[in-house]
């Protein structure tokens, strides 16, 4: 099973063009913008990775993440 996890970078031509293009209506259903990308024909690279991710939609979520960051590898490099 696969999840996916949105970290979207945009290069600045595309960006704007992004910002010119109409809403869809699959876009407008699902509240997915991503939708208006592949409705209007461009395409979306998407990348396999074997990295753990954890949303925070909630206080405890990001109790628990930042808990997790405290022993993170990398903690230091953002510091």
């Amino acid at each position: 099973m696969y999840k996916q996890v949105c970290i979207i970078p945009f290069r600045r031509d595309f960006l704007i063009k992004f910002n010119e293009l109409s809403p869809t209506p699959l876009e407008i259903v699902e509240s997915v913008d991503m939708m208006r990308v592949l409705e209007h024909g461009y395409k979306v690279k998407m990348v396999e990775t074997k990295c753990e991710t954890y949303s925070v939609d909630t206080i405890e979520d990001l109790r628990k993440v930042e808990r997790l960051m405290e022993n993170d590898q990398l903690i230091e490099q953002y510091r």
